[in-house]
């Protein structure tokens, strides 16, 4: 069997065996309210002997019931508020279940989230980029409200491109109100009659207002976006009635990118490392960039195909990415452009053709796919160590020998691409995010196409420079 399929669907088949023993071993009826009743003195001395090796084991076994989704997670709490107290026991609970959550999250995404994302159509792309930008509201509202199964909240996500720090955050904070209310509870473990009595109608309705909140964020960015959107689709209606306008609207587009490009992109240099500056305070007050973003917002790149979509696609990330650093008026770095949970390639969207598309889309669900590698040294960044921003936009007539030379002037570059050092070859670590990209991780093979470097020579990459590209 592949390696590769080994690795990832190995631990998914570990955890449905344990599932399967737990179920079929008989240890399920055994776990109860009545049984743990019945031991709460025999417990209450281990924890009293020992007070350090009980929490940590509790803990454990809580991340255990939550990574295999056994339905005791309620009363693991209750017990939990019992041995080790309200305070102590809501904090060894809440990392004991994010500890599990996390885990059944990773094998979920690796397992089925990936193959999912590669393989799904436009509605689903559509529902994971609005759940990836507003992640941090939704995850608040399913964590808080107690009406969503434990388990299905843990899996959901990985299925729809939520990043894992959010997702963990958002698990850890999100879970502590209801653990608390239902640790203190079990502190009089000895009175509760049965587990369905905890959750009264005013606690239901308590904690799906206190989720409510955590949506108002996402609502406001909705109702802000609308205008937005809606001009979007009207061009998209306009297009699909007129091809041949839109046609033009994107030649026009091009046109006025050229013109930018050529007079605010040109050669500068920071700390040894030669690149293309930009120069953004002269691109933001040229009226021709307002007038190109419009034309591109309004376009129809569903109508594109082959090198005609390649180029559509790589323009639109370049020009955004500009666009992203003219409008926040940022002169430091992209990444200070991002969010407490969110990079600025998420954080960041445009309404183009009835849909928003972050950089992120861009690059990861329609660049990437494509399967040519040398698009990675097309994109840019708005970086100091990105791969050189063009002077000129893509065409798809030209295509093929752009990409080329883009890729023969970022390995001509010893400052940030790649330098030979003796037997050791420092490379850019594009070569160590995107290595499944380069020839299927065989990413020496690939430098020998188009380097001709030694298959020998040892890799190690280069620190990355994430100061803005600006001219000097």
């Amino acid at each position: 069997m592949n390696k590769k399929v080994l690795k990832r669907f190995l631990p998914l088949v570990l955890i449905v065996l344990l599932i399967g023993v737990a179920w079929t071993s008989g240890l399920m009826d055994m776990v109860n309210l009545e049984a743990v009743k019945a031991q709460r003195g025999y417990l209450l001395d281990m924890v009293s002997a020992h007070p350090v090796l009980s929490v940590a084991g509790f803990t454990a076994l809580y991340a255990a019931a939550v990574a295999l989704s056994l339905p005791i997670a309620t009363l693991l709490t209750l017990l939990g508020g019992f041995l080790f107290g309200r305070w102590l026991g809501t904090a060894a609970i809440v990392i004991g279940a994010t500890a599990g959550a996390t885990i059944l999250f990773l094998i979920a995404r690796s397992a089925v989230g990936d193959s999912l994302r590669e393989k799904a159509g436009p509605l689903y792309n559509k529902i994971a980029a609005n759940m990836e930008k507003n992640a941090t509201s939704y995850m608040l509202f399913m964590r808080l409200v107690p009406l969503f199964p434990f388990f299905l909240v843990n899996i959901v996500p990985a299925l729809f491109n939520v990043r894992l720090l959010p997702y963990a955050l958002t698990t850890f904070f999100g879970i502590i109100p209801g653990t608390f209310v239902y640790a203190n509870v079990g502190r009089e473990l000895g009175t509760i009659e049965s587990l369905s009595d905890l959750a009264s109608p005013q606690t239901l309705i308590a904690f799906t207002l206190l989720g409510l909140f955590a949506l108002i964020p996402t609502i406001y960015k909705q109702i802000k976006g609308r205008k937005k959107v809606a001009a979007a689709l009207l061009g998209v209606m306009l297009a699909t009635a007129h091809p041949a306008q839109a046609g033009e609207n994107y030649d026009r587009f091009l046109s006025l990118y050229d013109g930018l490009l050529q007079a605010y992109v040109r050669p500068a240099e920071k700390d040894g490392i030669a690149y293309n500056g930009v120069d953004y305070d002269g691109w933001a007050a040229d009226s021709r960039h307002r007038e190109a973003l419009k034309l591109l917002l309004v376009g129809n790149p569903g109508s594109y195909a082959g090198d005609e979509k390649t180029a559509f696609w790589i323009n639109a990330y370049n020009f955004l990415t500009i666009e992203l650093i003219v409008r926040e008026g940022e002169r430091k770095s992209i990444k200070n452009l991002g969010g407490t949970f969110t990079s600025p390639w998420t954080r960041h969207a445009w309404p183009l053709a009835g849909m928003d598309y972050t950089l992120d889309h861009i690059e990861h669900k329609i660049l990437r796919p494509i399967g040519d590698a040398r698009i990675h040294f097309a994109i840019n960044c708005a970086s100091v160590s990105c791969p050189d921003l063009r002077r000129e936009s893509y065409k798809a007539g030209t295509l093929d020998q752009q990409l080329d030379e883009q890729v023969k002037t970022a390995m001509a570059n010893t400052g940030k691409v790649m330098r030979k050092d003796g037997d050791t070859l420092y490379v850019s670590k594009i070569f160590d995010w995107f290595a499944d990209d380069f020839k299927r991780g065989d990413v020496k093979g690939w430098l020998g196409d188009y380097a001709g470097i030694d298959p020998n020579a040892s890799l190690r990459f280069m620190d990355y420079d994430w100061s803005l590209n600006k001219v000097n």
